[in-house]
């Protein structure tokens, strides 16, 4: 079974993960779209080694290890909850700390404005290379 994956969009109408993405060293985004490849292959089946909960319900954050530990966050659909994941805000994980530090939170918030519009406020994933 494959997983379809989308990036949230913002009122700006930009693709937030896209533009962190683009930010990432070409070693980082590698490690990067080898997860995300994984996602996409084996979904919730990474759990609990490579994906994982936050303190936030429903949140989960992928771990990408390496100098600076990425942390992309993301959930379950949130539309179609057995067959989708949205990626809703980069962050990365420093001294086992998140940044930014309300990331799990912010990514809520994301899912619910996802939820409520959801042709407008996610688009299908934009790999960057």
């Amino acid at each position: 079974m494959s997983f379809k994956l989308f990036d949230y969009r913002n009122l700006a109408e930009q693709n937030e993960f896209k533009l962190w993405t683009q930010g990432l060293q070409s070693i980082q985004r590698a490690k990067l779209n080898a997860k995300l490849d994984m996602l996409k292959s084996v979904g919730d089946r990474l759990l609990p080694e490579v994906l994982t909960g936050t303190d936030t319900p429903g949140i989960f954050k992928l771990r990408i290890k390496g100098g600076v530990q990425l942390r992309p966050m993301l959930c379950k659909g949130p539309i179609d909850v057995k067959n989708e994941f949205t990626l809703l805000l980069g962050a990365t994980e420093v001294g086992g700390k998140l940044k930014p530090t309300n990331a799990d939170a912010t990514a809520a918030i994301h899912k619910d404005e996802i939820r409520r519009d959801p042709d407008n406020r996610r688009v299908n994933h934009e790999r960057v290379s």
